[in-house]
């Protein structure tokens, strides 16, 4: 196998890995939840600064009311005194105030219906919340299972799968093995046939030595 091959085959066994975590249901059930913990978490913070809205809205309006009642007292004085024109104005002011604890007054109520509302969304955000959560467990239980289930039915690889890598390797190493045993045979066999030759061949030379000698030896003789 090449080595593009190889990066090819992690490739795709990257993307695999990838889509076979994507569809994972579980994973994809904590992903849900993740979302409803942000959701929530941005809830209590629109809540906090409602909250903190109407209570603006509200010490607003505290001192809009007072400054009526304190511009009211003075025009009276005013007009007590003669003073007409200062009346006047004391007069003039009490009703911008006025107007202002209109402005606060309904400035505060929204403020805290919105609290309201925004309270009860979460309250049933968290119910939503708990009930998922004890189902993703649930969920999270059960691919267990399935996982376990689908390991003991696995096919024992050790046994080698038909047309699959790990058989065909299986299958190449036996090959190799039946060559060495093949080769070691056939070496010794050589072996044995060359001592034999050789012992024959020392036998017929040290005969025919003997030989030469006799003759050798009844020549003298002679």
């Amino acid at each position: 196998m090449s080595i593009f091959d190889r990066i090819s085959n992690l490739t795709k066994a990257t993307v695999h890995e990838v889509l076979n975590k994507l569809e994972d249901p579980v994973l994809m059930t904590g992903q849900y939840l993740r979302n409803m913990e942000d959701d929530i978490r941005r809830a209590e913070e629109n809540i906090k600064g409602q909250q903190r809205a109407a209570g603006v809205a509200e010490r607003k309006l505290n001192e809009a009311v007072q400054s009526v009642k304190e511009y009211e007292l003075r025009a009276l004085s005013e007009l007590q005194a003669g003073n007409e024109a200062a009346a006047r104005e004391a007069a003039m002011l009490k009703i911008q105030f006025e107007d202002k604890v209109q402005q606060h007054t309904l400035e505060m109520n929204q403020a805290k219906e919105h609290v309201l509302e925004l309270q009860q969304g979460l309250s049933q955000a968290e119910e939503e919340y708990a009930r998922l959560k004890e189902k993703r467990n649930e969920l999270a239980a059960r691919a267990q299972k399935a996982k376990e289930r689908a390991a003991v039915q696995q096919p024992n690889f050790s046994r080698g799968i038909e047309g699959g890598d790990a058989a065909r390797g299986f299958e190449r190493m036996e090959e190799k093995i039946l060559e060495w045993e093949t080769d070691l045979d056939l070496s010794l066999n050589s072996r044995g046939i060359h001592s034999e030759a050789s012992n024959a061949a020392d036998s017929t030379a040290v005969n025919e030595e003997l030989d030469r000698l006799k003759e050798q030896l009844a020549k003298r003789n002679s």
